[in-house]
């Protein structure tokens, strides 16, 4: 086999380490070891590109190479580096840093190290591959800028640089690759504004910049590209208008601009856009009206997505579009009272959402017929009853959102028989009725919302038998009865809502059976009973709330001890017993504590300085993590298409047939679960529902039970609590002093106790703190002064009933408040040394003015020679000032005549 030039071993399950010997082929050109399992190879990759003199092309690609199989900066022989033209290892488990010695591969064409986990800088030497064609880097860890060196790769057409986290603004230097037909930098760190140079890339055809940072408008140099096919900017930090100029960009197909802060008018321009198949403006600031104009040449137009923008839509109502839509996205604008008219002739509609578009009127008959799998008609003013067979006429349904409309009557029994229906809201409208107990057939359910509603009766039994059901809720609606135990075959249930019912009997034991539950509301019920034992086994639970019940029996221990991930134990209003376990100091992650209004007894846990997450001011951007990815309780994974070939080398192909524009699965659970929670409460002496805002609360509420001891000095750690309610218990001793570390309190509630000594001065020091309130106890001595203390809401009512307090703002004054001020000593002999140097200062003044008149005068009157001598040389001064004015008013006379006559 000595003349052997390709081998190809791929799709053979091979494992273990990549042997030397198949290197021992001086004559091998092509070498394909891709799609095993091979973890490393012998000697490492260097080595193996040193023996193999003649090869071209080597792919290592969809293996398990991990580590740092590259080798570090070392010289490659010289066949090597003149021959090698390709280099295939993406989609291994390689890390480090990308070496340096790729730069040296003087006829490489193709670099494929994509989805791997490199990461540090992409190295400046790749500037010298100067023949290169493609290069894939994209699905790395790469975290710093772009090197301005990869401007001199003349001869490359392909950049994927994606999904890294890339920083720093986009290099200047990309303007000159003027053979790239392909630059995809999208989710990155990107920022600054996009490159007016890359107006001159007059070859490409794909410019991917979304999910960056990137700010500034969009550049009117975009409008030169006139071979862009795909064009999208979307999900980054973009302003102004959009250019007029990408009118011209005859061969465009797909132009998304959507998650920007783009204002402005749409210019009509868009309408000469004879090849766009997939139109995304959404989520913006754009303003204005559209009109027919805008269409005036889009008859290939599939997808059409303006929504959550400030738009009109203004066009006349015979209007007859020169497209057949797909897709259609216009919530959040003013189409009008009325369904527009042209859209019955969309009979290819598969996704329509006009949610908030100011619509009234009944449900649209004419939908029946169309292949709808998604319509979104919510946050609108429809009312009436929804027709008994609605779910016959759209057979393919997959979402159905009704939301926040009129809609009355019951809830057709029709909806069950549509096999592929996943999710289903038809919250906060005015249905009434029973719920229909006919879910077996909807197998594939994963979200139903029936929430804010007049429902009655009981909750049918068939909804445990849906088994990819993830999200229920029922809450605020008039349910009665017991909760069906049926739930352990509902393995991806993880959000239940039944709260604001009147549901009785004990919390089912099923709850605790499915395997990853995250939330669950049963508050403002009639449950009675004990918590289930088994709710120990949701070890992934975030939110427990059994609120306003009837529930008996101790605080487990077990809730402390396995359910770690909890964020928010709302126990409130029960008929808990015993004392607060310690075991709950476990609970790292915990953000809110409510067991309010039982008859806890005991002391307070020293050890709640513990409860790490109260500790720190929150971050504005944590997010809901979920469960971890290697745990068995994850959320049901929808069907989807993974691309597994080998990165294209020209081209991306899959580019040519863009995906949806929403290509969210219709009943997926939503990505961040904790943002759609909404908890009730007792803030400030109010009740408040928190829900966007919630991640940033961090709340305890130990009131009204029967506690004792000392308030634990450990509890001033805890400094991001924004409210602290310990009133009505039978708390003693004195306020810890150094309160005032707490400084995220925005409402302090103490009051009803048997606190006593003074209040700490270190409480005005809070500078957030809006609701205090300390009445009813044994307090006494001077109130603190301090700004924040001066605006707390009704001050007085704050100190009532702590008959030793004295000062502002109370009435009664403290000792020594009505006595006279008197002036200490020091100031009082400084004012009369003052007045003495007064005295002397003036009496000086009039003796000196005095002396020197009586100087004067005297001597005249005594001085016969001195007061004739005075008396001439005051006339001779007189007559001299006469004379000098009578010169001067002469000599301007005749300056005048001189004037007149020359005139």
């Amino acid at each position: 086999m000595t003349s052997l030039r390709e081998l190809s071993l791929l799709w053979n399950n091979l494992n273990s380490t990549i042997p030397l010997w198949l290197n021992h082929h001086k004559s091998l050109v092509h070498l394909d070891l891709s799609s095993n399992q091979f973890d490393n190879i012998e000697g490492g990759l260097l080595s193996m590109l040193n023996d193999a003199c003649s090869l071209k092309s080597l792919d290592l690609s969809f293996n398990a190479l991990r580590g740092e199989v590259l080798g570090s900066n070392q010289t490659l022989s010289g066949c090597i580096v003149y021959d090698l033209e390709s280099l295939s290892l993406g989609d291994n488990e390689i890390g480090g840093n990308i070496p340096s010695w790729f730069g040296q591969l003087k006829s490489l064409k193709y670099l494929y190290l994509e989805s791997n986990s490199f990461y540090g800088p992409i190295p400046m030497s790749f500037g010298q591959l100067s023949v290169l064609r493609t290069l894939n880097l994209s699905n790395n860890l790469l975290n710093e800028t772009i090197p301005q060196s990869l401007g001199k790769l003349s001869s490359l057409e392909v950049l994927y640089l994606s999904n890294n986290h890339l920083n720093g603004p986009i290099p200047q230097s990309l303007g000159n690759l003027s053979s790239l037909v392909f630059l995809d930098l999208s989710d990155n760190l990107l920022n600054g504004t996009i490159p007016q140079l890359l107006g001159k890339l007059s070859s490409l055809k794909v410019l991917h910049l979304s999910n960056n940072f990137l700010n500034g408008p969009i550049p009117q140099s975009l409008g030169n590209l006139l071979s862009l096919v795909f064009l999208d900017l979307s999900d980054n930090l973009l302003n102004g208008t959009i250019p007029q100029l990408l009118g011209k960009l005859s061969s465009l197909k797909f132009l998304h601009l959507s998650n920007n802060s783009l204002n402005g008018a749409i210019h009509e321009s868009l309408g000469q856009l004879g090849s766009l198949e997939y139109l995304d403006l959404s989520s913006n600031s754009l303003a204005g009206i559209f009109s027919e104009l805008h269409f005036a040449n889009l008859s290939r137009l599939k997808e059409f997505s303006i929504g959550s923008n400030n738009l009109s839509w203004k066009v006349k109502s015979e209007w007859i579009p020169p497209f057949r839509l797909q897709f259609i996205n216009m919530s959040s604008c003013n189409i009008g009272s009325q369904f527009p008219r042209w859209l019955q002739t969309q009979t290819e509609v598969s996704l329509l959402d006009l949610s908030n578009s100011n619509i009234s009127g009944s449900f649209p008959t004419w939908l029946e017929g169309l292949s709808l799998y998604y319509l979104d008609l919510s946050m609108n003013s429809i009312g009436g009853k929804l027709p008994l067979s609605i779910f016959h006429w759209m057979p393919a349904l997959q979402t159905l959102r009704l939301s926040n409309n009129l809609i009355n009557g019951s809830i057709p029994n029709s909806l069950c028989k549509v096999e592929g229906l996943q999710a289903l809201d038809l919250s906060k409208n005015q249905l009434y009725g029973e719920i229909p107990d006919c879910w077996l057939d909807t197998y594939l359910l994963g979200t139903l919302d029936l929430s804010n509603n007049l429902l009655n009766g009981s909750i049918p039994n068939s909804l445990c038998k849906v088994e990819e059901l993830y999200a229920l809720d029922l809450s605020k609606n008039q349910l009665y009865g017991e909760i069906p135990d049926c739930w352990r075959d509902t393995h991806w249930l993880g959000l239940i809502n039944l709260a604001f019912n009147r549901l009785s009997g004990h919390i089912p034991s099923s709850f605790g059976q499915t395997d990853s539950l995250i939330s669950l509301h049963l508050n403002e019920n009639a449950l009675t009973g004990e918590l289930p034992l088994t709710l120990q086994n949701s070890i992934h639970l975030e939110v427990l709330d059994v609120g306003e019940n009837k529930i008996t029996g101790n605080i487990p221990t077990w809730i402390g001890e396995r359910l770690s991930p909890l964020r928010i134990l709302r126990l409130r209003n029960n008929t808990f017993s015993g004392s607060i376990p310690s075991q709950l100091c476990k609970l790292s992650a915990l953000q809110i504590m409510d067991l309010a209004q039982n008859n806890l007894t005991g002391r307070i846990p020293r050890c709640f300085c513990k409860l790490t997450s109260m500790t720190a001011e929150k971050d504005v951007f944590q997010q809901y993590s979920g469960p971890s990815p290697d745990s068995t309780a994850m959320e049901p994974t929808p069907s989807s298409t993974a691309v597994t070939s080998a990165p294209p080398a020209t081209f991306p192909a899959y580019y040519a047939e863009a995906p949806p524009i929403t290509a969210s699965p219709a009943g997926a659970p939503p990505a961040d679960v904790w943002g759609k929670e909404k908890v009730s409460e007792l803030m400030k002496g109010l009740y408040l529902e928190y829900s966007k805002n919630l991640r940033l609360l961090d709340n305890m509420d130990l009131s009204s039970n029967k506690l004792e001891g000392f308030i634990p000095e450990e509890i001033i750690v805890l400094n991001g609590l924004r409210g602290l309610n310990l009133s009505h218990n039978r708390l003693s001793g004195e306020i810890p002093k150094k309160i005032g570390n707490m400084k995220s309190l925005e409402s302090l509630d103490l009051s009803n106790n048997h606190l006593f000594g003074t209040i700490p001065q270190s409480l005005a020091e809070i500078t957030s703190l809006s609701h205090l309130n300390l009445s009813n106890n044994n307090l006494s001595g001077r109130i603190p002064t301090g700004n924040q203390l001066q605006v707390i809401e009704d001050p007085s009512s704050s100190y009532a009933g702590n008959s030793q307090l004295c000062g502002t703002p109370l009435e009664k004054k403290c000792p020594g408040d009505d006595a006279p001020v008197q002036p200490p000593a020091s100031i009082i002999h400084g004012e009369d040394e003052d007045k003495s140097e007064k005295f002397w200062f003036y009496f000086v003044i009039v003796l000196g003015y005095g002396t020197g008149f009586w100087a004067v005068i005297g001597t005249l009157i005594l001085k016969k020679n001195w007061r004739v001598a005075y008396f001439r040389f005051a006339d001779n001064t007189k007559e001299w000032m006469l004379m000098m004015i009578a010169v001067k008013a002469e000599r301007l006379k005749k300056k005048m005549r001189r004037t007149n006559s020359s005139e």
